[in-house]
């Protein structure tokens, strides 16, 4: 590996006392983060953690640095002022510093005239960012919506109040079950590089020797658990999902994949499966290449937006955690397991890590780097490697702005109430979270009684009512079908309705919010009664397709509301018929009365109702574009959400929103 910096310098926390930047390197290196001022006034410094001070050791040729720039006074950082990081390479007994990056090298990742990389704290919100659902191969109708990120940071830089402050990742920052062909043959080299050695993963050894596009063979036959049903090019080992997301955060521009369909054919298939790649390959090709000539820009962004990342399932495999079955089942599971493990680990080194640091103590990150260089397959080793990745509960985060934003994990700390049945997102132990972050950041901030806090969280929290109300009754009818048939054959039931619910929510990907209705009404009494909050604004993705709402939430007569901003995906749209689909639904859910979603108890009841808002471009209410959300504030409130779309846009003032009623009952 002839770059030393595989990927980086990617802005991360920015708070006024605290600016981290993370950068990933092919060799050891102690590295000093130095933030100035435009007078070039050293404002602070700061460095890795001095357990670590050339990097964190992950494999032979990589090591992940989060260096951390403490300000000089006590004061902290400025706000509202544009201020500027170098990094630069300590040596000779930390005697001589030279630049780690060239003025040349300095010119791919700055703005404007600037010659270092730039950034700005605002002492209140008036632009940000949000999106998700980046897969390189995704169809789209744009090469990567994250580059509209980069163009109006582009057309921003010098004028703080327009210039994105924020930039929030809610989700499926790669796809790792499913990987583009041409990529993963690239990846399957590169993951040997970074790491050195070929990872021995159970019941298969090296994932190498799997030749292209039969890993999802693999997984069934060694009964992983897995559910995804693109599978064929699954990541496995640690350096997999390492190089997946060096590759995605944009630096080296020669890991190109294999583009050559004969290139590909030397590589081999693994039997029978050569016409199903050479499809894959036709219909991948194009979109991947779009996305590859996209990356460059994307890194210029990483680099001079703080970025927060939320993981979701496609970060580690589709279907994550889903229900109590399938949890139980991957987890039983020696390769499903591991194969979990090393994608949390690439989740807290590439994604979470940088959110908060504090997140993460010092034995977690002892346990992941002593199983990823541990080159003797230590039992006692791996097991304490996956129960610290697999019981984590640190995954999420809040951010002191203002208006405070919490970043809600619904992914590891799900509550199940069935084993075969939709989970709740929030367990009791996450609800007790939300309350502490929420403390902690009205003791440490002067926050206003009536201030709206953004909940970042992977799927919308206000789901596209129609779609939902599907997947619940085709539940609801499949329970009553079984109670039925219990009547009359007692014997049918026992062995067989668990296997249809759970190929039923793993089908329709039935996860959402209100798909568990206990769970529904439990996260909404802590943000109305054990919060107190005035209200709130929810950012999410997941669905592959955007849309505005505004809901009202009602318990013993209290009236609790909040609107949902959902953009997705960046690259990634629905399949041509479920587009169409959407498309009609958009433009034809506006004329019928829709519904509520209900419950009653003996002592208390409550409901949620819904609204959907409509841009003024446009009376359509959903929008299946691959697009980025730009949101942004007065005085600490939504006064303007942007949909930012290939060649066009899509506006919702706030304050006089056209908006339709949403009516499903469940």
């Amino acid at each position: 590996m002839t770059n030393k910096v595989l990927a980086g310098p990617i802005l991360r926390r920015t708070t006024k006392n605290r600016v981290c930047v993370w950068l990933a390197t092919s060799e050891p290196m102690q590295l000093q983060l130095t933030i100035t001022d435009c007078t070039k006034n050293i404002l602070g410094t700061g460095a890795m953690d001095t357990r670590y001070p050339q990097g964190i050791q992950l494999g032979k040729h990589l090591f992940v640095h989060l260096l951390q720039a403490r300000p000089k006074g006590t004061s902290g950082y400025p706000f509202d002022t544009l201020m500027y990081y170098s990094i630069d390479q300590v040596s000779n007994g930390n005697k001589e510093t030279v630049p780690l990056f060239s003025a040349e090298e300095l010119q791919k990742i700055t703005y404007g005239t600037h010659t270092c990389p730039s950034f700005f704290i605002p002492s209140a919100l008036k632009n940000l960012l949000h999106g998700s659902c980046r897969k390189p191969h995704g169809m789209s109708s744009s090469a990567d919506a994250l580059i509209l990120g980069h163009a109006r940071m582009q057309a921003t830089c010098d004028d703080l109040d327009r210039r994105p402050a924020l930039l929030f990742l809610a989700g499926d920052q790669i796809y790792a079950d499913d990987v583009a062909l041409s990529l993963h043959a690239r990846l399957k080299e590169v993951a040997t590089q970074l790491t050195g050695q070929d990872e021995n993963m159970p019941r298969i050894g090296s994932p190498r020797n799997i030749l292209l596009h039969g890993r999802k063979q693999v997984l069934r036959s060694r009964k992983s658990g897995f559910s995804s049903g693109k599978s064929e090019n699954h990541l496995f080992s640690f350096g997999e999902y390492a190089a997946m997301y060096l590759y995605a955060f944009g630096n080296l521009s020669a890991w190109e994949p294999v583009w050559d369909w004969s290139n590909l054919k030397k590589i081999g298939f693994a039997p029978g499966e050569e016409e199903h790649a050479q499809e894959a390959y036709t219909q991948q090709h194009d979109h991947l290449y779009a996305f590859h000539n996209t990356l460059p820009d994307i890194r210029r962004l990483l680099a001079n937006i703080p970025t927060y990342m939320l993981f979701d399932d496609h970060d580690v495999t589709d279907d994550w955690n889903i229900t109590h079955s399938w949890y139980d089942t991957v987890r039983q599971s020696a390769l499903g397991r591991r194969i979990v493990s090393n994608a949390l680990a690439a989740c807290w080194a590439f994604q979470s890590w940088g959110n908060d640091p504090d997140n993460f103590h010092k034995d977690m990150i002892w346990s992941i780097q002593q199983r990823l260089t541990d080159t003797e397959n230590d039992p006692a080793v791996a097991e304490r490697y996956d129960l610290y990745t697999w019981k984590h509960r640190g995954w999420g985060f809040s951010v002191p702005t203002f208006p405070p934003v919490i970043a809600v994990d619904s992914r590891t700390q799900r509550q199940y109430d069935d084993y075969n049945l939709p989970a709740r997102l929030q367990d009791r132990y996450a609800l007790d979270w939300l309350r502490v972050e929420w403390a902690k950041l009205l003791t440490d901030n002067d926050i206003p009684a009536d201030t709206w806090p953004l909940f970042v969280t992977a799927a919308p929290v206000l789901g596209f009512k129609p779609i939902e109300a599907i997947q619940n009754y085709s539940l609801r009818v499949t329970k009553k079908l079984f109670q039925f048939f219990a009547k009359k054959y007692l014997f049918f039931i026992p062995w067989f309705k668990g296997p249809v619910d759970r190929k039923l929510v793993n089908i329709m990907d039935i996860e959402s919010w209100t798909a568990n209705k206990k769970g529904y009404k439990a996260f909404f009494d802590t943000l109305q009664n054990r919060m107190k909050l005035a209200g709130c604004v929810f950012l999410s993705g997941d669905v592959h397709y955007n849309f505005s709402t505004q809901g009202e939430f009602f318990c013993d007569r209290e009236q609790f509301t909040c609107l949902q901003f959902t953009s997705s995906a960046l690259k990634n749209m629905p399949s041509h018929r479920s587009e169409r689909l959407l498309r009609k639904m958009g433009t034809t859910i506006r004329k019928g009365k829709c519904g509520v979603i209900f419950a009653l108890g003996k002592r208390k009841r409550w409901t949620m109702s819904s609204t959907l808002m409509c841009p003024q471009q446009t009376s359509a209410s959903v929008h299946p574009d691959c697009n980025i959300g730009l949101l942004q504030f007065v005085d600490g409130r939504p006064s303007k959400y942007t949909v930012l779309k290939e060649g066009d846009k899509l506006t919702y003032e706030l304050k006089n929103h056209t908006s339709v009623k949403i009516s499903e009952k469940s």
